[in-house]
């Protein structure tokens, strides 16, 4: 009884939306009413050649907004290089008897994986680079080679991209280009990234298997001090010291050689190195991580890098068309990174990298040297890691035996 008598005594209030106001129902003696901002949403694309400036004009924003919010993104995206059929939203705010409308978000998509959200704080404006939520399935993907591994997985840029992707997790154990034969297969884990009930894409290669010239080589995607490596199921890396080919070529135009009949000099002389041929500006990264000795014009060999390695190896990348900005004696590079441009500078009749490699300051063929491996995972993953690699295998197994192209089996991203 008397929670009845306090229920009564109080009332009891059901708020409902009527065109932006918010109005309570009417008790006598007792009117209320409660007024709530007016919140506008705007959604469009972004057209050809189209600037911030004709996309607010266009949809009726204020361009007093326009030096804030560029000034506040500057250092996380350029504003000024929107690109046509990406997407924005814009939210506005008017408060209750204002006729001011205040810009509240703006949101531009940079790309399929993040997108720019600038906030209005009142005081400033706050600009993040915000991750793409995706929906995550798995799928496996399988296929044999034929003529070359883009054709075996499919035409699109997807595909392609996975292409290349599988390509450099094997590239220190596999050539794809002078050692891929025809009937070699392949299988992939990846995941397929999901908006809306829409395939976006793919995601990572979270493990893989490569059948080469009857030989097996496999990889796990293990994360190690927030940075992901692949490893074989034992746990050793894949990654080694230094790649046999730090670019994306065509071919082999020459090979390592102690009597080579140089196209210029029409004589014969040691070519101690591999020519890849390749287009001019196709980007050369550095075979392995380590210290720059040398940036800068060097006679026959044109613009060249020079790079110190650990365990007595140094590396040379000639008649480089430029050198990458920052790329100068003392700078330390890790693998990968991009140093310099496939170019065609001092003896050379076409485009093509020049690539050497000294061991304790003799030339070696970059195609036939054996160097270490990257660290394994450490002992005190192990478990972890091989816990890891048996729900690999599981998926694996139930996407093989299953009349479905993809699962939605969770695999933790934590450890």
């Amino acid at each position: 009884m008397a929670i009845i008598i306090i229920f009564l005594a109080f009332g009891f209030f059901y708020i409902k939306s009527i065109s932006g106001r918010e109005k309570a129902p009417q008790f006598p003696g007792h009117p209320v009413l409660i007024e709530l901002p007016e919140i506008k949403k705007i959604v469009g694309i972004v057209n050809q050649g189209e600037s911030l400036f004709d996309i607010f004009k266009r949809q009726g924003i204020s361009l007093q907004y326009l030096p804030e919010i560029t000034k506040a993104s500057k250092k996380v995206y350029n504003l000024v290089k929107l690109k046509p059929l990406r997407s924005y939203v814009i939210t506005t705010i008017k408060e209750p008897g204002s006729e001011r409308e205040e810009l509240s978000t703006f949101k531009y998509s940079i790309n399929d994986w993040e997108y720019l959200k600038i906030i209005n704080t009142n005081d400033s404006f706050l600009a993040l680079k915000v991750p793409v939520e995706y929906e995550k399935r798995y799928a496996l993907i399988s296929g044999t080679i034929e003529n070359n591994l883009i054709y075996a997985l499919g035409s699109s840029r997807e595909h392609q991209r996975l292409a290349i992707e599988l390509a450099e997790i094997f590239e220190s154990e596999i050539d794809f280009v002078t050692e891929l034969r025809q009937g070699d297969r392949f299988q992939i884990l990846v995941e397929e990234l999901w908006k809306d009930n829409i395939f976006k894409g793919y995601g990572k290669i979270l493990a893989a298997e490569f059948i080469n010239n009857g030989k097996r080589y496999e990889a796990f995607l293990y994360k190690i001090d927030g940075k992901e490596y692949y490893f074989d199921s034992k746990g050793n890396s894949l990654r080694k010291a230094l790649l046999r080919a730090p670019l994306r070529f065509k071919y082999i135009s020459s090979g390592f050689s102690y009597r080579r009949k140089h196209p210029i000099l029409k004589r014969y002389r040691p070519h101690l190195g591999v020519d890849y041929a390749a287009p001019t500006g196709t980007p050369v990264s550095a075979a392995g991580t380590g210290t720059v000795v040398y940036a800068g014009w060097k006679g026959a060999y044109g613009k060249c890098v020079i790079i110190r390695h650990p365990n007595g190896y140094k590396t040379y990348y000639g008649h480089l068309s430029r050198i990458k900005k920052g790329i100068k004696k003392g700078v330390k590079v890790k693998q990968g990174e991009i140093i310099g441009y496939v170019g065609s500078t001092g003896l050379a009749t076409g485009p093509h990298l020049d690539y050497r490699v000294k061991k304790n300051g003799r030339f070696i063929n970059p195609l036939r040297m054996k160097v270490p491996r990257d660290r394994p995972v450490p002992k005190k993953y192990l478990a972890d890691f091989r816990a890891r690699v048996n729900k690999f295998q599981e998926l694996i197994a139930k996407l093989s035996n299953s009349d479905q192209a993809v699962a939605s089996v969770s695999v933790s991203e934590e450890r």
